[in-house]
């Protein structure tokens, strides 16, 4: 059986990781691949499981080293998935599930266009907004670059495969949507 790329996508905010969380419980040959990240671990992440906190200099070895599967710099950090990572869990015969930015979900539907590429997005841009602001709550470092990269992450939207709406108090019902359609694209293949 042929196993299946999957990107989860959307503007910064959207709620991809949570999303991503749900699903993972639902889906149980789906694994997720932990991205790199030199930004300053959040309250409640862990290195390993919400990312693989690395220093610069670390991280751009990896780079030297050409053993990224994509990667890219944003708000003044990097942001990568490790070769290694996405080899190993296609070998133990899982789907993969990619919890990327914009930039990311381009650089992995570029060279793998076969991948399934679902944008997460919000109700309203005024939900985005305040979703951003409270996770990023008495932070300013990159809010402004966030609100103003909004439009352009949204327009992105238009080269998915699959776009789902992530309303409000209604996690269950944007799992389920984006489970049952790779649950249809399971019995494709």
């Amino acid at each position: 059986m042929n196993k299946t790329l999957y990107i989860i996508t959307g503007p910064s905010g959207v709620g991809k990781s949570t999303v991503a969380q749900e699903l993972l419980k639902r889906r149980p040959t789906l694994k997720k691949v932990v991205t790199c990240t030199t930004r300053k671990m959040r309250e409640g992440e862990t290195d390993g499981v919400s990312y693989h906190f690395l220093d610069r200099k670390t991280f751009q070895s990896l780079i030297a080293e050409k053993a990224l599967f994509e990667w890219d710099e944003h708000y003044d950090n990097f942001y990568g998935i490790r070769n290694a990572d996405v080899t190993q869990l296609m070998e133990e015969g899982s789907d993969v599930l990619f919890v990327v930015d914009i930039a990311g979900a381009k650089t992995i539907k570029e060279s793998h266009p076969e991948a399934v590429l679902f944008f997460i997005e919000p109700e309203t841009t005024d939900q985005l907004l305040q979703r951003i602001e409270k996770r990023d709550q008495g932070t300013t470092t990159g809010l402004e670059e966030r609100k103003a990269s909004i439009h352009r992450e949204m327009a992105f939207a238009e080269l998915a495969d699959h776009r789902v709406m992530n309303k409000e108090g209604k996690l269950d019902e944007t799992v389920e949507n984006i489970h049952k359609i790779m649950g249809s694209l399971d019995e494709t293949r």
